[in-house]
This record gives structure tokens, sequence and C-alpha cells, in this order.
């Protein structure tokens, strides 16, 4: 029996699709922003590393507070089998096993629908 050839290592993705991402997140965190009356400049940032990033301008304390705030009570409701889920992907990521770390993904898109 042959063995099993390794995965490849994921592709990164494109500078143009990180900016293209990065650019759609920061509109999207800006209207949330305007939505709670903060008026904040967000933008994308330049990508480094494989990763997006998107640019805040320096908060006032009380709207940092109210972040932490949001934040806290979204994540202190968090189902359980997704934080199993997402913790199980992270891990597989971190290992660079891509067999699992897709597994997880399709798990947690079945039981988002299921369940959410």
């Amino acid at each position: 029996m042959a063995p099993m050839p390794f995965p490849a290592a994921p592709v990164p993705p494109a500078d143009a699709d990180l900016r293209r991402i990065s650019a759609r997140t920061a509109a999207d965190l800006q209207d949330v922003c305007r939505a709670h009356g903060w008026a904040l400049q967000i933008t994308a940032g330049e990508p480094m590393n494989g990763n997006g990033y998107v640019d805040f301008p320096p908060l006032r304390v009380d709207v940092a507070q109210q972040i932490v705030a949001g934040l806290r009570r979204l994540l202190a409701g968090r189902c359980p089998e997704c934080t199993a889920i997402k913790r199980r992907r992270a891990q597989a990521v971190a290992e660079r096993d891509v067999h699992t770390a897709t597994a997880m993904a399709e798990a947690m898109g079945r039981h988002q629908r299921a369940a959410h």
C-alpha cells in the first residue's frame, strides 16, 4: 500500500484579495459603528504576512468600553458546540493539519445550518 501524500500547504490569499476583504470588513465595521452613533473612520490596512487588516482611529475610552462590553456579551452567549469546533479547527490550522481543518470548517457549516 502506497503512503498517502501529505496535502500541500494552503496557498495564502493574494494581496489584492486581502485588500478587497479588508475594505469590505472596514466598511461593515464602520456601518455598525455609525448605527451606534460613533463617528469613526475605519479604513482598510495594508496586507502583511498573508493577513488582511483594518485600521482604527484612536478611540475615546467610553467608546472602547462599549465595544468591550458588546464583545463580552457576544462571547458569553457562544454555543458550546461552536466553541469546540472552532477550537479544534484553530488547533488543526496551527498544526498545519489541512484535512482536519477542512473537516472542522465543513462541520461548522453543518452545525450552523442545523442549530442556528
